[in-house]
């Protein structure tokens, strides 16, 4: 939490700098022990839909796929897992709902773009679902957002 207070005050301090090398060594070693198959293949195909979207463009990287992180959750069907993970969600200000990564449920041609984009042959999503479709992947991303509008913060 430190580095959270340090991050947040713009101070570079020691604390900060060891959470992000952590962050990098452990990505590093993650996807050289594990390559695509230990990656968390679904969120970076959402993160590589939503890339085509401007809405999304003021996103870093890792927000992306951490808003991916949860449509994946939701197709996997893993919801106590996904509830888990919404108070670090909240602590770190990272997007959990569409308006987050500034959509609404209404930009429907938005939303099947990111989807195709997802499922488009090759994307690593296919690593965890093989038979996934673009349907799929809208239905999950709704329900996310059905379910992100009743949680109770």
């Amino acid at each position: 939490m430190q580095a959270l207070t340090d991050l947040e005050n713009g101070s570079w301090t020691n604390a900060l700098k060891r959470v992000i090398e952590t962050n990098i060594v452990t990505s590093g070693l993650v996807g050289g022990f594990g390559n695509q198959y230990l990656r968390i293949a679904g969120a970076h195909s959402i993160h590589n839909g939503m890339t085509k979207i401007p809405h999304t463009h003021h996103l870093l990287h890792g927000e992306k796929v951490a808003y991916g992180i949860l449509v994946q959750l939701v197709l996997e069907n893993k919801f106590e897992e996904l509830e888990q993970l919404l108070p670090f969600y909240e602590s770190v200000h990272l997007p959990s709902t569409l308006a987050d990564i500034g959509l609404t449920i209404n930009q429907q041609a938005e939303l099947l773009q990111i989807a195709r984009f997802a499922v488009q042959p090759g994307e690593d999503i296919y690593l965890l679902f093989p038979n996934i479709t673009v349907d799929e992947v809208l239905k999950a991303m709704t329900e996310l957002e059905n379910l992100m509008t009743n949680y109770v913060k």
